[in-house]
């Protein structure tokens, strides 16, 4: 639930300054004549495709719609000029087809995003990894943010398809259920590459369905990246794999992910077990500060989870600490003339995408201002979810 302020706090200029400037940058730096990319990005978008979520277009098109409230034309042309083809984009969420697709819809571009999305069940690659970044849970999830816009029983199919495979293609452990990565042995954690992502998944598969088995993937799923964490005092903390020395307080790998999977369960099912331990995760994301600004790995992550947190509790001082981590990420800006822009990945150019660019820590600036759902994140249920199955 969102929790209006009864005044505006003192950064609220400095973060829509920061928001329209990034804008201004970014239509002034896009370039409508190349093909391999639109706007300065990350160096993955010329070893991905020019549209993925992570690091092509979309990522930055949906920055754009949300600050200036549409789309612009030229930016829009661009994007539905673009071929799309199952060989150069694989079907995942933040990889490539499911991700372009649920963009397009986000943007006001549904039949659009339904043609491509399409392109999934076709895919070779679908069934290849298992996680929410380029994997079933990913484009899973999508099926279902397509099924609550349309109603249409065949993307509840697919969802259902999705469930039933990472069901049947689970580790299963003490601690849980995880997914082997066929580039990685041991099992990777967190929200974006390992079970809680999936977790997620699952959880909101069961509340569409109320099929118990779901519920109970999803719940194996969670209790196995809760294992996995790492005692500090008050605090857990997560590193990237089961085991592996270190920790890490992102979403793309680490605590802050694991968080945003536990408030929503917490949400979700309404048992203070999960709103305990997302508290002592939360602790790990309001660490003071980070050698990076940005969306995977980087302030604007902390400041996501944070921010879920206070859209969950209500407690003002998740807010306070979500607007911190923006007033650090403009630590990192670049002004220019045209606007203003961040570097990217190891800050040594300007990028303009999602993961590592200006477009997803504008997206976060964006959400605090306006406190909406987390985008990817939250799905809107039918109704009342059934209520939980008992655990076996």
């Amino acid at each position: 639930m969102n929790h209006a302020l009864s005044a505006a706090p003192p950064e609220t200029e400095t973060f829509r300054d920061a928001i329209q400037g990034l804008a201004r940058h970014m239509l002034s730096s896009m370039d409508t004549s190349r093909a391999d990319r639109l706007f300065p990005a990350d160096a993955m978008v010329f070893q991905t495709n020019p549209l993925n979520l992570a690091h092509g277009a979309c990522g930055s098109a949906l920055f754009l719609h949300d600050a200036l409230g549409e789309l612009p034309q030229a930016v829009r042309e661009w994007l539905l000029a673009q071929p799309i083809d199952l060989a150069a984009y694989p079907p995942g969420l933040y990889s490539g087809v499911a991700g372009v697709a649920w963009s397009f819809a986000e943007m006001g571009l549904i039949e659009r995003g339904l043609e491509i999305f399409d392109l999934v069940p076709r895919s070779s690659m679908a069934f290849r990894a298992p996680d929410i970044f380029e994997g079933v849970a990913g484009w899973g999830l999508t099926s279902l943010a397509f099924h609550l816009r349309t109603r249409d029983e065949k993307f509840l199919g697919l969802a259902c398809r999705a469930g039933e495979h990472l069901l049947k293609s689970a580790e299963h452990a003490d601690a849980g259920l995880w997914w082997r990565s066929a580039n990685e042995p041991a099992a990777r954690l967190g929200f974006a590459l390992g079970a809680s992502g999936v977790a997620l998944f699952l959880l909101y598969l069961w509340r569409a369905t109320g099929e118990a088995r779901y519920l109970e993937g999803a719940r194996g799923a969670m209790d196995f990246d809760i294992a996995q964490g790492q005692e500090r005092g008050d605090t857990l903390l997560w590193g990237v794999t089961a085991g592996a020395l270190g920790h890490r307080p992102y979403w793309l790998r680490g605590g802050a992910g694991v968080t945003s999977a536990l408030i929503r369960f917490f949400q979700v099912l309404k048992e203070e077990r999960y709103l305990h331990l997302a508290h002592r995760a939360a602790r790990g994301c309001a660490a003071f500060f980070s050698a990076a600004p940005h969306l995977f790995e980087g302030l604007a992550s902390m400041g996501e989870s944070l921010l879920d947190m206070y859209q969950v509790t209500g407690e003002r001082r998740y807010l306070e600490l979500a607007r911190q981590k923006a007033n650090q990420t403009l630590l990192y800006r670049i002004d220019r003339l045209e606007g203003m822009a961040f570097p990217g990945r190891y800050l040594v150019r300007i990028s303009h995408d999602y993961g590592v660019g200006g477009a997803g820590i504008g997206l976060f600036l964006h959400r605090l201002e306006t406190l909406q759902p987390r985008r990817f994140h939250d799905l809107t249920p039918e109704g009342p979810p059934p209520p939980p199955a008992p655990r076996t």
